[in-house]
């Protein structure tokens, strides 16, 4: 036997989600690649033999270690 329910009582059994809920892996996978670039940018600052760094309005200055040769 089947019933007929009308429009508004279809999700009166279901929860209501949360943006957060709806949207948890795009949220992640935002949050994943900002750490992952900001990882990046600082491995590539360590890296660098730059005395003179400046990012948008931070700005650093350094004395990167002298590298020596052994034979």
């Amino acid at each position: 036997m089947m019933e007929n329910c009308p429009i508004p009582c279809v999700n009166v059994g279901c929860p209501v989600e949360s943006f957060l809920q709806k949207h948890e892996s795009f949220i992640l996978t935002i949050v994943a690649s900002m750490s992952a670039g900001l990882g990046l940018l600082l491995t590539y600052f360590l890296k660098s033999r730059c005395k003179k760094i400046t990012l948008c309005c931070i700005q650093c200055d350094r004395e990167p270690i002298e590298l020596t040769t052994i034979d």
